[in-house]
């Protein structure tokens, strides 16, 4: 089974999530929404989603099975 993660810029108007992208999407299709602080500045935002992430890229990429690999 394939897994694909796709973020998608999107704001609220009022009474509904809107994507700001043409994403086909189907019905009962799952999804997270991060709600982003509207005073931070881009940079701000990107390093912040970054930081969150440490810990997971840690996971993938600082695991026993990649060992062999930092020999080559």
């Amino acid at each position: 089974m394939e897994t694909m993660m796709l973020t998608v810029p999107a704001h609220f108007d009022g009474d509904q999530i809107r994507l700001d992208a043409d994403i086909e999407l189907n019905p009962g299709a799952r999804l997270l929404v991060t709600i982003l602080d509207e005073d931070a500045l881009h940079e701000t935002l990107v390093w912040s989603a970054m930081k969150l992430s440490e810990d997971s890229f840690a996971r993938v990429w600082d695991n026993e099975e990649d060992a062999v690999y930092d020999s080559l």
